[in-house]
């Protein structure tokens, strides 16, 4: 099957459409597609926009408006817990710890460090 293509068509209009940066930047949103592609896994979307009106007092002049929309796969966030306050803000301490249920307060009891040569397992090793 044989395409044709007009000299002045479509393909004109890409190659024009600010001096080739449309096709520059079709070119860069199909190359970060496919590495998101390949990275994250998903699909990507990549939409060109052509909008084409009429030039006014102009009997043969268009004017010709573009838009490059690309939706990429995205690395997941991370999510973070918070508690929301009395006012409706955000805090991360839950502001009524009394009432979460983790038991009694515990007092730590600092240890002691034992003279090596004065332990009786090291002096029972070493006789």
């Amino acid at each position: 099957m044989q395409i044709k293509i007009s000299e002045d068509g479509f393909l004109n209009l890409l190659t024009q459409q600010n001096g080739g940066s449309l096709i520059e930047e079709l070119d860069r949103e199909l190359m970060k597609g496919i590495g998101a592609i390949l990275d994250l896994g998903g699909s990507a979307d990549i939409s060109l926009k052509i909008k084409i009106a009429r030039v006014p007092n102009m009997e043969t002049a268009v004017s010709i408006t573009h838009d490059v929309i690309a939706k990429h796969p995205k690395e997941p966030r991370p999510a973070k817990a918070m508690f929301v306050t009395i006012g409706n803000g955000l805090s991360v301490q839950h502001q009524e710890q009394q009432s979460l249920g983790l038991g009694e307060a515990q007092t730590a009891v600092k240890g002691r460090l034992s003279d090596a040569s004065t332990d009786s397992k090291v002096s029972q090793l070493n006789p």
